[in-house]
């Protein structure tokens, strides 16, 4: 199933959040969204979601306008982890987890055996069956955010849109949400600000000021030249003589 955002544009309060944006997301792509703070990340990620309508341009799943689609098809296609999600309801794990199946939920269709299977093995791919319990409001917010990345994995999509989903995790729980992502084999656009994570996405697309500023391969588009211009640092690149991977360390430009 393929994304693709044609001319996009949003404008909120006289300020152009994004501008111009054209790219294509193939099929089971894992497509990194790179920029400083204020750059539009979370603002396509929304817009790519069907979550807030484009000023300008428009966005395709399969090749289909997504504003004529009804937002339940859209939800059975597309999950969302937004950086700011939270619930201040009383529920536990399991239910906030269970919250996912809730698009393939009607008065036909109603909550099945399946959809337990559903939300147990998302919980099982966070390490998390073992809090299924526990009161949601008792999570560390490592705990929250992998309990998100599950809800979003128990809506069963064929693409998963994450906003920064390493946030508040710690080493071990970032490198296996990283690895469960790439081995999901379905299309993922995911956010991220560690720049030496990025680089284990098959391709970059690079924003700032709420324009696309580069497009492709890591190795192709973290050079020098853009790191400076969009990141204001320098970088130097080494060699991990473990698995012969690039690795970056950044700089103060002088």
């Amino acid at each position: 199933m393929t994304l693709e955002a044609q001319d996009l544009g949003r404008r909120v309060r006289g300020r152009d959040l994004l501008s111009g944006i054209g790219l294509t997301v193939a099929p089971r792509e894992v497509l990194g969204l790179i920029g400083p703070n204020g750059s539009g990340k979370s603002t396509l990620l929304r817009l790519l979601a069907g979550l807030v309508r484009p000023d300008r341009g428009r966005v395709l799943l399969d090749g289909r306008p997504m504003a004529a689609m009804p937002q339940r098809q859209i939800a059975r296609r597309i999950a969302l982890v937004a950086q700011s999600a939270d619930t201040s309801d009383r529920i536990s794990v399991r239910d906030a987890v269970a919250l996912g199946r809730t698009p393939w939920l009607d008065a036909l269709s109603p909550w099945s055996d399946a959809d337990d299977a559903h939300v147990a093995r998302a919980l099982r791919r966070v390490d998390l069956a073992h809090l299924a319990a526990r009161d949601w409001s008792t999570l560390s917010g490592g705990e929250r955010q992998r309990a998100h990345n599950a809800r979003a994995l128990a809506q069963d999509p064929q693409i998963l849109l994450l906003d920064e989903p390493t946030n508040h995790l710690d080493i071990r729980h970032q490198l296996s949400i990283l690895d469960l992502v790439a081995g999901l084999g379905i299309t993922v656009v995911v956010a991220l600000h560690d720049l030496n994570q990025a680089m284990r996405c098959d391709r970059l697309a690079v924003l700032q000021d709420g324009r696309l500023q580069a497009l492709g391969p890591p190795a192709d588009v973290l050079d020098p030249a853009l790191l400076r211009r969009v990141f204001g640092v320098r970088a130097s690149a080494l060699i991990d003589p473990q698995d012969g991977s690039r690795v970056l360390r950044f700089h103060p430009c002088s």
